[in-house]
């Protein structure tokens, strides 16, 4: 098992997601925080939902939690919950007409910087990753992301050509930054697909970052 995070960063309005795996993930101040995290994300869905509402589309916070199915609540399960109750077609139509970052219903989340998920991830003996960097609409926050500190980049990633991957695996190698891969599998939420295994990653670039992990977990129990 590797106990891992996904920490939802804002660069110049963009989503920058950064991962943060062998993180600490029994230690209580942890815990606790993402606890904290959980109750705003549930009530930034219901904010939404409000907002809906007051446009006249009358969705059932009832369907939203359900669909979640005891996860935390994102815009993702309150589209999907619009799919599923027949108010829009699409996932992508929920976004473009209501929930995108323009759409009338969008809510802002709270924001953190790349360098703050960093130093989190770290204090908690993680290895920070910049998560599929091929898919923000700007470069600005992929290099952010490398300033802040991230100790590697996410290279294979099912939204990521060859090409791409290509790329990114010079930006690591030249900023000396760990590589890997992942599914970013989310259940069915990207076009009802799952994409889980369908990344396949060579240990010895998993077992890099055990090693860094290790060693943080070593350097605090010495210190």
């Amino acid at each position: 098992m590797v106990p891992a995070v996904e920490m939802s960063c804002i660069v110049d309005s963009v989503d920058v997601h950064v991962l943060g795996y062998f993180v600490d993930h029994r230690d209580p101040e942890l815990l606790g925080f993402f606890e904290g995290m959980r109750k705003a994300r549930h009530d930034r869905a219901r904010k939404m939902v409000e907002k809906l509402a007051a446009l006249g589309v009358d969705l059932p916070w009832e369907r939203v939690e359900a669909g979640a199915a005891g996860a935390a609540v994102g815009r993702p399960h309150v589209a999907q919950a619009m799919v599923d109750e027949g108010l829009v077609g699409s996932l992508e139509e929920a976004f473009a007409k209501y929930l995108g970052y323009d759409g009338p219903a969008y809510v802002p989340k709270k924001k953190l910087s790349p360098a703050e998920a960093v130093e989190f991830i770290r204090r908690f003996h993680g290895v920070s990753v910049l998560a599929h960097p091929g898919i923000y609409r700007r470069g600005k926050g992929v290099y952010e992301a490398i300033a802040a500190g991230v100790d590697g980049i996410e290279v294979w990633h099912p939204d990521h050509a060859r090409d791409v991957s290509g790329h990114f695996a010079e930006v690591a190698e030249k900023n000396r930054l760990l590589v890997t891969g992942g599914s970013d599998c989310h259940g069915g939420r990207k076009r009802g697909h799952i994409y889980l295994g369908e990344v396949q990653v060579e240990y010895r670039y998993l077992a890099r970052v055990k090693r860094l992990a290790r060693e943080r977990r070593e350097d605090k129990a010495g210190g």
